[in-house]
C-alpha cells in the first residue's frame, strides 16, 4: 500500500481549486523557502518487528536573518511516540522557544510497532512552526513526514 504526502503550498492551490474561492491569509501559510530545514527531510522507520523500541531524529535548522520562535508540533499513529524523548532539543510545547539565525535543534521520534497495526503503512508528520517573536506572525512551516510500519 502506498501513501502519499501533501506537500507545504501545493494545499493553498488544492483549497482554491476545491472551493472556487481565496484563502484569507489567516487560512493559508506562504511557503518561505530556506527559513527551516530538516535533515533528514523525514524520519523513515522502514520496517520494524513488533515489539521493538525504535529511535529516530531529526535535524531542524533555523536559515532566516534574526531569531524565530520555534516549536514543533506532531501528528501521529499510536505506535509513534514525541515529545521529551532523550536527545530532543526542539521545543514540543505551545509557546516555543526563540531560536537565533544559524541555531539548529533535534526531533525524536519513537516507533514501538504493535501487532494490530502489522502490515499496515502508520504515517504521520511533524510540523515545525517559525513565528515572528514580536508580532507571532508565522514565517514559515515546515512538514515532516513519519513513516514506519510493523512486521511481525
Amino acid at each position: 500500500m502506498r501513501s502519499f504526502r501533501v506537500v507545504l503550498g501545493v494545499v493553498a492551490v488544492l483549497a482554491i481549486g476545491l472551493s472556487g474561492g481565496a484563502i484569507s491569509s489567516a487560512e493559508a501559510v506562504t511557503p518561505s523557502k530556506d527559513v527551516l530545514v530538516a535533515r533528514p527531510a523525514e524520519v523513515d522507520f522502514k520496517s520494524k518487528r513488533v515489539g521493538t523500541e525504535n529511535y529516530k531524529r531529526t535535524k531542524i535548522n533555523v536559515w532566516k536573518d534574526g531569531p524565530v520562535r520555534l516549536v514543533v508540533t506532531a501528528g501521529l499513529p499510536d505506535d509513534f511516540g514525541f515529545g521529551l524523548l532523550p536527545g530532543e532539543t526542539c521545543p514540543v510545547f505551545d509557546t516555543g522557544e526563540i531560536l537565533a539565525a544559524g541555531a539548529a535543534c533535534e526531533v525524536v521520534v519513537r516507533f514501538s510497532p504493535t501487532a494490530g497495526f502489522v502490515g499496515l503503512p502508520a504515517v504521520g508528520s511533524l510540523t515545525a512552526t517559525a513565528r515572528n517573536p514580536d508580532t507571532g506572525e508565522i514565517i514559515a512551516e515546515l512538514t515532516i513526514p513519519v513513516l514506519g510500519e510493523a512486521v511481525l
